[in-house]
């Protein structure tokens, strides 16, 4: 697992199962010295077969996320 760090988190991409379904998340990893973990769906109402793919559409996104930070999407 790669995990980016995008200031006060560090995210990573992932699968969750929800129902035999499964759905593309971040997730959330406060620094140090709290301990709170969260996860978000990548997509509202998007759905994958398999947790392989949703893994990759998670990875992908929490790429795209780190990319937008180091571009100074929080600056604004």
């Amino acid at each position: 697992m790669t995990e980016f760090d995008i200031g006060e988190f560090f995210i990573h991409g992932d699968a969750r199962e929800v129902e035999g379904e499964f759905q593309a998340v971040i997730v959330m990893r406060a620094k140090p010295p709290l301990n709170t973990i969260t996860t978000h769906q990548v997509e509202k109402d998007r759905w994958f077969k398999t947790v392989e793919a949703a893994a990759i559409a998670g990875k992908e996104a929490a790429q795209a996320l780190k990319s937008a930070v180091d571009a100074g999407a929080l600056n604004a």
